[in-house]
């Protein structure tokens, strides 16, 4: 694909301008016109990205699992607590009896250039099991009360564009700072 045609469309990913820059790099002919500050530049910008990735996304996953919590508080009456603990985020595995939103990735391509980047937000535990029956209801007439999938819906584009703000900023900061 072109340049031209990649900004005519939009659809250059942040992997493929990565897969370009590293392929700079190994190569000699290239190598020897450009200076080598330019070079050291380059290279910090895809470790610089995705701390930054990684951190705007465990802050928007924090912001989805209090904005998850305070549905709860505001849609059921004060029990013991188990199901307002029982929300909450992370980068392995989800506790045994929660269910959780998929794998959310950074990126177009859903975390092709940050692979290792995968967040869950869960709901429920071995003592909250019963999460589920408020989110989607029972055959036996509990009527569903969610509140997992209307946080997700609500603040999901907040989370995406909090990810690429931050990515954008911490790559020209680390240009400028070199």
């Amino acid at each position: 694909m072109s340049s031209r045609s990649s900004a005519n469309t939009g659809v250059a990913s942040t992997a493929a301008i990565a897969e370009k820059i590293n392929a700079c790099f190994t190569s000699d002919s290239l190598m020897a016109h450009l200076n080598p500050r330019i070079v050291a530049k380059l290279k910090q910008i895809p470790a610089v990205a995705v701390d930054a990735a990684k951190m705007a996304m465990e802050e928007g996953a924090e912001e989805i699992c209090e904005y998850m919590r305070n549905l709860i508080r505001s849609n059921f009456k004060p029990g013991n607590g188990d199901l307002l603990k029982s929300v909450g985020w992370t980068w392995g595995d989800v506790p045994p009896g929660s269910f959780m939103i998929d794998d959310i990735r950074n990126g177009k391509n859903k975390g092709d250039q940050y692979a290792t980047l995968r967040i869950k937000i869960y709901a429920g535990s071995k003592t909250a099991f019963y999460a589920r029956f408020h989110e989607f209801g029972t055959k036996s007439g509990l009527p569903a009360r969610p509140f997992f999938f209307p946080a997700w819906k609500a603040k999901k584009a907040d989370f995406k564009k909090k990810i690429r703000a931050r990515v954008k900023t911490a790559i020209k900061e680390a240009w400028r700072n070199g």
